[in-house]
């Protein structure tokens, strides 16, 4: 998995390319709540080239995009996460 990231004061984009592992997702899920502690609002993550999540891996980023949100942080996943999660 690579990553690149893009933030401001209030929004955090990440771009994403690769197969994301739980190693990878436990990643994403610290790193967003550490944006958190600092006041982000919005978060989008890009799926660019990812093709596999694992099943650890879904239920660690849905279990991070909920916390997100019961804190009012808007997180979305491009393309939406059911939609790979059926592939």
């Amino acid at each position: 998995m690579t990553l690149q990231i893009n933030s401001d004061e209030e929004r955090v984009d990440l771009l994403i390319d690769g197969d994301i592992y739980e190693e990878h997702a436990e990643f994403l899920r610290d790193m967003s709540f550490s944006y958190a502690r600092r006041g982000i609002k919005k978060m989008d993550i890009q799926l660019n080239s990812t093709y596999y999540i694992s099943l650890k891996g879904q239920q660690c980023l849905n279990f991070m995009r909920e916390t997100l949100g019961r804190q009012g942080i808007q997180v979305a996943f491009k393309p939406n996460l059911e939609v790979l999660f059926c592939q």
